[in-house]
């Protein structure tokens, strides 16, 4: 509802909206529900998180770091150019002398079949300098709240999580005396520093 009330607020629910999620099924498809209506949204599967996925069940499938390190190489490189039906071929070939668990290959094909929609061209959209992480997203969420709330033995209230949010966002966008002086937070594009 953030996301719709900003859209709104700057006028810009007529631009294409490129959403980059990390693959979580119940994310993607609050989004796409939430946004149905409108014409001009898509999404990318975020290449980090895409990168881990594969790191991670292909160490529990293969036998041994070389060997995943062997098919990791092969396969990221094919996904890097959109390549999902060679990626299921080369999964589908790994030879069962080198797999210890075959559930995890089976995985990772039931990931690339449910997200195939959300899976470019990397290579492509690197090339034309588009994005293909949600690198700035997430260093903002470190900035603004992970940071200081995630880890350090600490637990949050949601009231108290909100709250902290807004106090470094409030802090970072340079907008405190706004906040302080009016109770207004401003709902735009924030302004960069000199």
């Amino acid at each position: 509802m953030f996301v719709l009330a900003f859209l709104l607020n700057n006028g810009l629910l007529g631009l294409n909206i490129k959403v980059c999620t990390d693959g979580k099924r119940s994310l993607q498809d609050a989004i796409v529900s939430f946004f149905s209506w409108h014409k001009s949204l898509s999404m990318l599967l975020d290449w980090f998180h895409l990168v881990k996925k594969f790191k991670e069940d292909l160490s529990l499938a293969c036998k041994g770091r070389e060997i995943r390190n062997r098919h990791l190489k092969q396969l990221l490189t094919l996904l890097w150019f959109g390549l999902i039906d060679n990626a299921l071929a080369y999964l589908a070939a790994i030879p069962a002398t080198d797999i210890k668990n075959r559930e995890a290959i089976e995985r990772l094909k039931g990931y690339l079949v449910r997200n195939r929609k959300w899976i470019p061209c990397y290579a492509m959209r690197s090339k034309l300098k588009l994005r293909n992480s949600s690198n700035p997203v997430e260093r903002y969420n470190n900035l603004v709240t992970a940071r200081r709330q995630k880890h350090h033995g600490m637990s949050w209230s949601e009231n108290g999580s909100y709250a902290l949010t807004a106090l470094n966002a409030v802090t970072i966008n340079n907008v405190t005396k706004q906040w302080t002086e009016d109770r207004v937070i401003p709902f735009t594009w924030a302004t960069k520093a000199a």
